[in-house]
């Protein structure tokens, strides 16, 4: 009988349980959290006997194979010492496609636009009439595994983390997209690492895959010639490439798809995710009318520059899944107006200056919340902008972005910081923030 390790119990290593409880292996489980072995699902598991819950990692080494979440860092030193013994270790994406007979594929990958651009090519695709599944890393959504067991896919529209490529050394996507590479996880990577990971995505590409890449990030500019298989380039700067905007459009090799007026979701940075998006449809056969209709009727993703509606006549948008200072200054200039801006959250090792500059052009008032609030106020204390106060909770951020802005502004919560410390993941930092605007409103 096989033995198969799962490393993690999060949602991801919960659903390959499932699976694997159906196949003829024993299945070792292992995680440092104890709580995470209370789980229903993990619990049935272990008391059916067909998993084996471990105090002590070094236990695995017994396994044939071993499937690590990828939030575990690769520096740990009892996964150190499982490679050290030769213990076979993947990510679930490289273990579910293999299982899936490496199916037709579109991986998604990228600093930032990552979720929003994997949703919205599934979307385009089942416009077109196919049976798409959506999933990956994407939250909220499914994992891969979610996959395994369920009625054939026409495609898999899936998105890919750094931490996810680090194991994956067979995985292949049919058609792979790279949104941009800007600095992110530095707490885990250095920068070229960083950079080298998310190339890492083409790695095995022969003649008939295919690279969708953006012309106008200078990172991957820079390792165009060691990228494999066919290129096809998108730019909202360039006209000389497959995608492009022009005269406020967007375009597929010259033929128009559609205006950008058109377009669901704001900003520039969503501009590049819908040429990215129309890119990939275009390699799938989509025919431009339908991809038109694809990017029309997608709607957007939680968290993502959500709109919650109206506040004592204020717009009020939820983009929590700004997790990094780029991430922050796309977002602020998603809109041509300055907006009354709640931002702050836990530091990962980046570069604050491009959060800096965001604020100057954009935030008419910033409220600054989370483990960085008070550094934060002083650096911009530094460069004299006085116009922001700090606060302890996202309720007293939202009431001071009330106080501090007049109907008619916009108040927008983009952290452009991470949410440990405060929060799980960005996910229940949106919800927080949600829940404090439904709050206000039902006092109002």
């Amino acid at each position: 009988m096989e033995k198969i390790g799962i490393l993690g119990l999060g949602r991801v290593g919960r659903s390959l349980l499932n699976y694997l409880m159906g196949k003829n292996a024993l299945i070792l489980l292992y995680d440092e959290n104890p709580e995470a072995f209370s789980h229903r699902s993990v619990k049935f598991a272990i008391d059916q006997g067909r998993a084996r819950a471990l105090e002590c990692p070094a236990e695995l080494s017994k396994a044939d194979l071993l499937l690590k979440s990828p939030g575990i860092p690769n520096e740990t030193r009892w996964i150190k010492d499982l490679d050290a013994a030769g213990v076979p270790m993947i990510d679930e994406i490289e273990y579910v496609w293999k299982e899936l007979d490496k199916p037709k594929t579109i991986a998604v990958t990228g600093t930032n636009g990552k979720s929003t651009t994997t949703a919205w090519i599934a979307e385009t695709l089942k416009a077109g009439g196919l049976k798409v599944f959506c999933g990956g890393n994407i939250a909220p959504g499914k994992p891969f595994s979610e996959a395994l067991g369920a009625p054939d896919y026409d495609a898999y529209v899936i998105e890919i983390s750094t931490f996810q490529l680090e194991r994956c050394p067979e995985f292949k996507p049919d058609v792979g997209v790279l949104l941009n590479v800007t600095a992110d996880h530095l707490n885990r990577h250095s920068i070229e690492r960083y950079v080298d990971l998310k190339l890492s995505l083409f790695k095995n590409h022969g003649l008939g895959d295919v690279a969708v890449l953006n012309a106008d990030d200078a990172n991957t500019k820079e390792k165009l010639n060691e990228t494999g298989g066919k290129h096809v380039l998108f730019s909202v700067k360039r006209t000389d490439v497959d995608a492009y905007l022009q005269d406020d459009a967007l375009f597929l090799r010259g033929e128009k798809i559609i205006e950008r007026g058109d377009l669901p979701l704001p900003g520039l940075f969503n501009a590049a995710n819908a040429l990215a998006t129309i890119a990939a449809a275009g390699e799938m056969g989509i025919s431009s009318d339908v991809i038109s209709h694809g990017l029309q009727k997608f709607k957007g993703l939680m968290h993502r520059l959500q709109y919650l509606g109206e506040l004592e006549g204020r717009k009020v948008y939820n983009n929590s899944m700004c997790t990094n200072p780029t991430a922050f200054y796309h977002s602020v200039h998603a809109f041509e107006e300055k907006s009354v801006i709640i931002a702050g959250g836990t530091e990962k090792g980046l570069n604050r200056e491009i959060f800096i500059e965001g604020v100057k052009e954009r935030a008419k008032f910033l409220v600054l919340f989370g483990q960085n609030a008070e550094k934060l106020a002083q650096t911009l204390a530094d460069i004299h902008f006085s116009s922001c106060v700090t606060v302890t909770s996202l309720r007293a951020a939202l009431q001071a972005a009330l106080s501090h802005s007049e109907p008619g502004d916009r108040i927008l919560f983009a952290p452009g910081f991470a949410s440990f410390g405060n929060f799980r993941n960005f996910e229940e930092r949106g919800h927080a923030f949600i829940n404090a605007y439904r709050a206000l409103i039902q006092q109002a």
